[in-house]
């Protein structure tokens, strides 16, 4: 009996969901815990969910509103660390898009 191709694309997508969000995990856990190096594991979920996943996308909502209530804060350290992390996610982010963007293209996920 030969195979849907749609059938087989939607198993392909949710493999790459599971394989995303076990990413996300390991990044967390690279967060936690100083043993395990994260960043490779959120550049690599990012890789397998896409940048408009809805999840990547609130994550990247919260760090926006944090980093903004930070800078925002009252108190001068905070508000001078917040200030410093925001400059920092910046630099980051507008190193890693466009990467992001070619490395998709290339991959065709």
């Amino acid at each position: 009996m030969p195979t849907d191709r749609n059938d087989l694309s939607g198993r392909v997508g949710l493999v790459r969901r599971a394989l995303g969000y076990f990413c996300l995990v390991i990044w967390f856990l690279g967060v936690v815990l100083p043993i395990i190096p994260g960043w490779p594991a959120l550049i690599l979920a990012i890789l397998l969910l896409g940048r408009r996943d809805r999840t990547l996308r609130l994550g990247n909502l919260i760090t926006r509103r944090t980093l903004r209530w930070l800078r925002l804060h009252p108190i001068p350290r905070i508000r001078d660390t917040g200030r410093w992390l925001s400059t920092k996610y910046l630099t980051l982010r507008r190193t890693i898009t466009p990467r992001l963007i070619a490395a998709e293209h290339t991959f065709r996920f």
